[in-house]
């Protein structure tokens, strides 16, 4: 099993939810702040985080997408008390792969854990270093020495990608490119459309995105970013 590790302020319930965990042979350890959080991530063992968004140090929301910059291999589940639309939203916007709210059955949460585990679980090959660069201030996006300069939209919606490691749904995608428009699910098709035709025309090479018929979009390579 992957370790664990658990960053929740109320110590009762992250021991409950612990001993539940353990019993299904999950590795775990327990975390109250996001200072130890992170000490613990540098250590380079943790596999899937569960991340309650109420920290005494730092608000949850802010912890995510640094998580996802630093360590995106890392599987990152919400578990909070914000149960409101624009938080779940939000949560998944910035890198979360699943945002679960309090109170929640172990059980479903054991689930959503082994879903990851899956993903997350220790890989027998090297992983290849990106060939893709997303450059967020200039708005570019290189591959081997050559670059295209992209719309503020394009950039959200590859950078809205970059961060998370499931496939983002399309009402997370309008939302995530500044869209409010009713027609807009229909323009991120253009989107996509116009930036598949972009890179191959400008880089010579296809654009490694996914389209997953229910799910979403989802890149199968990695971006660094800068």
């Amino acid at each position: 099993m992957t370790q664990l590790l658990i960053v929740e302020d109320n110590l009762e319930y992250a021991e409950e939810m612990a001993d539940f965990l353990m019993e299904l042979g999950h590795e775990v350890s327990i975390t109250n702040n996001a200072g130890e959080m992170w000490s613990a991530l540098s250590q380079g063992n943790v596999g899937v985080v569960v991340l309650d968004l109420g920290l005494p140090d730092e608000d949850g929301i802010n912890v995510i997408p640094r998580m996802r910059q630093l360590y995106p291999q890392i599987g990152l589940i919400v578990l909070t008390g914000r149960v409101n639309f624009d938080s779940r939203i939000m949560g998944l916007r910035l890198g979360a792969d699943h945002y679960l709210t309090k109170p929640i059955k172990f059980p479903e949460l054991a689930a959503h854990l082994e879903a990851l585990d899956r993903r997350v679980g220790p890989q027998e090959n090297i992983p290849v270093p990106s060939k893709w660069t997303l450059r967020l201030s200039a708005r570019q996006l290189e591959l081997q020495g050559q670059a295209i300069t992209l719309t503020e939209k394009e950039c959200n919606f590859l950078h809205l990608l970059t961060i998370n490691t499931r496939p983002v749904p399309r009402q997370v995608i309008v939302a995530g490119i500044g869209g409010d428009d009713p027609d807009a699910g229909r323009r991120v098709d253009m989107l996509v459309y116009r930036l598949r035709k972009k890179a191959r025309s400008g880089l010579g090479q296809d654009l490694p995105l996914r389209s997953a018929y229910g799910e979403g979009y989802s890149l199968s390579a990695s971006f660094n970013l800068s």
